[in-house]
């Protein structure tokens, strides 16, 4: 489907192409619209793929048809991604390693190896 098609769909010429079924009057690409406020609110759920199938395909097409959201779904992609790889090859200290396990011990946690949990007051 070329952009002009796209448009006339979401302005609602009649001769504008559909992907509606014939039985149900809904194919699987017809959804609501969204507002830029509700796409916003979804964004976190669309990127982590927990919405409903129904909801997914709004979000999805909001972003698509949408200038002003379209920008901030690229980048918290982008975000994501390099948040995602940033972390490749890195490993906790071991020294940062046992004060966290320390300071859990202290705070109630399971004690250290050779140490007595103090007994509850």
């Amino acid at each position: 489907m070329t952009v002009f098609d796209r448009l006339k769909r979401l302005l609602g010429s009649p001769d504008a192409p559909t992907s509606h079924s014939e039985e149900d009057g809904r194919g699987s690409g017809a959804c609501k619209p969204i507002s830029c406020m509700e796409a916003m609110a979804r964004l976190q759920e669309y990127l982590d793929r927990e919405l409903d199938e129904v909801s997914h395909q709004e979000a999805a097409h909001h972003f698509s048809m949408c200038q002003k959201c379209f920008p901030h779904l690229k980048l918290e992609e982008r975000f994501r991604d390099l948040l995602h790889h940033s972390q490749e090859g890195e490993v906790c200290p071991d020294h940062l390693k046992e004060q966290v396990l320390e300071l859990l011990a202290a705070e109630g946690g399971e004690p250290r190896e050779g140490k007595e949990r103090p007994p509850p007051a």
